[in-house]
């Protein structure tokens, strides 16, 4: 029983993320899509919640390198997901490599 309601919760979870996507693409308020779509705006906001939560719950960690040994030395960030690891530049777009690793965590 626990394997149903696992599958269920990762089925609603996935449902909403893709509904929260198109809300936020299409370019109306929240309450303007959920209107158009017969969705209660705090149904929508308790999901808004539970994706984020699962988000953040997976999410990588960024971590600052500082290598003190050279004065001219770039300031790397360092990210682990599992047994990965990514060393970038410091000025990285991050919303980018966001995107990135998202995608890589959904083919997992």
């Amino acid at each position: 029983m626990a394997d149903v309601l696992a599958v269920r919760n990762e089925y609603r979870l996935q449902t909403w993320t893709e509904i929260i996507r198109e809300c936020r693409e299409s370019g109306l308020s929240n309450r303007e899509f959920c209107a158009q779509r017969g969705i209660g705006e705090k149904t929508y906001y308790y999901w808004l919640r539970k994706v984020r939560e699962a988000t953040m719950a997976s999410a990588p960690q960024l971590v600052r390198l500082v290598e003190a040994k050279e004065a001219q030395a770039l300031r790397m960030i360092e990210i682990r997901y599992g047994e990965a690891e990514l060393k970038l530049p410091e000025d990285v777009d991050l919303k980018a490599v966001a995107v990135l690793l998202n995608a890589l965590r959904r083919h997992d």
